[in-house]
């Protein structure tokens, strides 16, 4: 039997460990437990150094939590019924699910995605192929990968969505005769705020992605969508920085869905004379499957092209050239990169697309001032939503998520 003051020893003893346990416990906690993560919320982890904004995972990821944001389906875009009965778009059900990790110093944000995608698209549908003589547009249905966030700048209401879900950035389209938006211009894209003003992040694999780098390991691609289907390929460049506001006019923006362009030269022009009837420019020699590609200012004035600005590629300079992007399973891309200044160049933009996979890493500044930017106050929680782009043209193969918080931790 235990004497009294053998039990109130052990009584002490007790204690002690409890708190020191307890002290260990919420030490651990202090440095990176999860149990301290609120796991419906993106959370921003501070670091002292930021990894290098080029779609390749650092060691500084590991430790980052991640939220997997599930995805909603398309709506049907030839019922234009479904465009304010999507039952798929809210269900967030899809197959696809888009998983999200943030840091942050004392000056940048960085945000990296990954999420599936079976053939990496950088054909849109405005892009050139040389056929019996003739410049053609075989792929008019084809546009490139993309991914989108939707940052509200303070309150704003959706029209005709709500900001459950479609505004980070959707494509809706009318019938004209019962269009609320009336339009000149037939059918167009009705992703308006009623109120308000969202800063949007719209990373483009076929305009701006690769303007800095592009390089490739092993690839296969299909002859007739110029997809890529296996092998590596990787991206870095800009992601185009725009706004989301209420419908300004038929002229101003009719066809465009209240998306305007921040301030600024943005990172792509199209590569068509006036008359739309061929291309600019084509390289001369490209290197492989991703120099064909990607049609940047920069080798236009190193002299790595043939054609005009005025009067675009002749016929003999195409039989001349067109073969060597034939080679390669390649078409003469619709845009011509450049370098974006101002506002319209704030979001670094870095990705990987490997056998069915999408990495991309997202960078900018905390706070810029910009009317046309969310500013990231680190003492703040932040409303977004995020979008996938498959091979998407007018709505096909889009999917949005709900809209979530990030939290700075």
């Amino acid at each position: 039997m235990i004497s009294r003051n053998a039990s109130k020893a052990l009584m002490v003893i007790l204690s002690v460990l409890i708190i020191l346990t307890s002290g260990c416990v919420e030490d651990e906690g202090e440095v990176g437990s999860e149990q301290l993560f609120d796991q419906s919320k993106l959370n921003v982890i501070e670091v002292t150094n930021l990894p290098v904004v080029d779609g390749e995972v650092d060691d500084l990821w590991v430790d980052a939590p991640e939220l997997n944001v599930p995805l909603g389906e398309t709506y049907d875009t030839q019922d234009p019924e479904s465009i304010t009965d999507c039952a798929g778009c809210h269900a967030y059900d899809s197959d696809t699910t888009v998983t999200l990790k943030a840091l942050h110093d004392d000056t940048r944000l960085t945000v990296l995605a990954t999420w599936p995608d079976p053939t990496a698209s950088f054909t849109r549908g405005g892009s050139w192929s040389f056929i019996d003589g003739a410049w053609m547009k075989l792929n008019s249905e084809q546009s490139e990968d993309r991914i989108s966030f939707f940052w509200p700048i303070g309150e704003i209401q959706g029209e005709p969505f709500d900001t459950g879900g479609c505004m980070a950035k959707c494509h809706m389209y009318y019938p004209t005769d019962t269009d609320p938006h009336v339009s000149t211009h037939g059918i167009i894209d009705d992703s308006w705020l009623k109120d308000g003003r969202a800063d949007m992040w719209h990373s483009k694999a076929g305009r701006g992605t690769g303007l800095t780098s592009t390089t490739t390991s092993d690839l296969t691609v299909d002859p007739d969508s110029h997809e890529v289907v296996a092998g590596t390929i990787s991206m870095i460049g800009y992601a185009d920085d725009k706004y989301v506001d209420v419908w300004a006019n038929d002229t101003i923006n009719g066809e465009d869905g209240g998306r305007y362009g921040d301030d600024g030269t943005s990172a792509y022009s199209h590569n068509r004379i006036a008359d739309k009837s061929r291309p600019k420019y084509m390289e001369k020699d490209p290197l492989d499957f991703a120099d064909a590609m990607v049609l940047t200012q920069a080798e236009i004035d190193a002299g790595e092209t043939i054609g005009n600005e005025d009067t675009g590629l002749s016929d003999e300079d195409a039989v001349t050239y067109w073969p060597n992007y034939e080679v390669l399973d390649a078409i003469v891309p619709e845009r011509v990169l450049r370098t974006p200044d101002s506002s319209r160049a704030d979001i670094q933009f870095g990705a990987v697309w490997k056998d069915g996979i999408w990495t991309a890493e997202l960078g900018r500044d905390l706070i810029n001032a910009n009317e046309d930017d969310v500013q990231f106050n680190t003492s703040e929680e932040h409303f977004f939503g995020v979008a996938i782009f498959d091979n998407s043209r007018h709505g096909y193969q889009h999917m949005t998520s709900r809209m979530y918080y990030m939290k700075f931790v």
